[in-house]
């Protein structure tokens, strides 16, 4: 029986890379006021930062509850098939613990959590990694382990330009240390036990990309297997940090130079911010 992948919206995959990739994907859901949307089903991500830029109200974000995971899992399960169901960090929502009820709702379903302790891309190249694994025929524990093997070599460094959302949302972890800082700071962050931590900050978005690779270097020292530039309406330094990354760091796997954050994780990074997530080689 192949296995099925689950993952969460945070993980950021273009519609068309989850479906060729057989993944399937549970929205995190955002509420404006009394609205309330599904990430990726109900509001994309150019629709999101276009109300935030447009609102007078901070959004906020709720993880899937265990009845819409129960929905999902017992369609992918109706055939027997077991499910590895991977997640964003449980430090920074609640989708794990509504998935975990799920299962106890589901006691004779073969259903894998596991908590990705990351984010955004990082979590969408572990849950490709994972699709392209059942596709060989892996069976579920196999797969555990790779996406567990796979987890301290992916990660990601991303610039903010104002931890302001972060500080809103409650999701600002030890960049607290940078709050109070001088304005034209750009602070250099990375997703480090689950928690947003600081790596470094800088004063302009030159020295910025060159944080961003001199974290490469260090997280990745053999080289980088897949990679991929996020960004919230900052085409500019998207661009430029594509390009620093393909000169120097280029991927040999899995490459996607374009990806906007979604709206959930957008919640807290606000629009400007920019990145690279990926997998370093063992």
């Amino acid at each position: 029986m192949p296995v099925q992948i689950v993952t969460d919206s945070t993980a950021t995959l273009p519609p068309d890379v989850a479906a060729a990739h057989g993944i399937h994907v549970i929205p995190l859901h955002v509420r404006f006021g009394s609205r309330d949307y599904r990430a990726g089903v109900d509001l994309t991500a150019d629709q999101f930062f276009e109300m935030l830029a447009a609102s007078p109200l901070h959004p906020s974000t709720s993880q899937p509850n265990p009845t819409e995971f129960e929905t999902l899992y017992s369609e992918v399960t109706r055939q027997g098939d077991p499910v590895v169901s991977i997640h964003i960090s449980e430090v920074l929502s609640g989708t794990i613990a509504s998935a975990r009820q799920a299962v106890q709702a589901l006691p004779n379903r073969q259903i894998h959590i596991v908590n990705s302790e990351t984010a955004s891309m990082p979590l969408g190249l572990i849950a490709v990694e994972a699709a392209k694994a059942a596709r060989a025929g892996a069976d579920a524990p196999t797969i555990v382990r790779l996406v567990e093997g796979l987890k301290p070599r992916t990660k990601v460094a991303f610039v903010v330009a104002t931890l302001e959302y972060l500080r809103r949302g409650g999701r600002i972890g030890g960049a607290q240390a940078f709050l109070g800082g001088l304005l034209s700071v750009k602070p250099v962050l990375h997703i480090h036990g689950g928690r947003v931590d600081p790596v470094t900050r800088v004063r302009t978005f030159a020295k910025a990309h060159e944080a961003i690779g001199a974290y490469v270097r260090e997280h990745a020292p053999r080289g980088v297997d897949h990679g991929a530039i996020i960004h919230a309406r900052a085409e500019e330094q998207r661009a430029a940090l594509a390009a620093l990354v393909q000169a120097r760091y280029a991927p040999t796997g899995d490459t996607y130079a374009d990806i906007t954050i979604d709206p959930v994780v957008g919640t807290y990074t606000g629009p400007g911010a920019f990145g690279f997530a990926f997998v370093a080689r063992a």
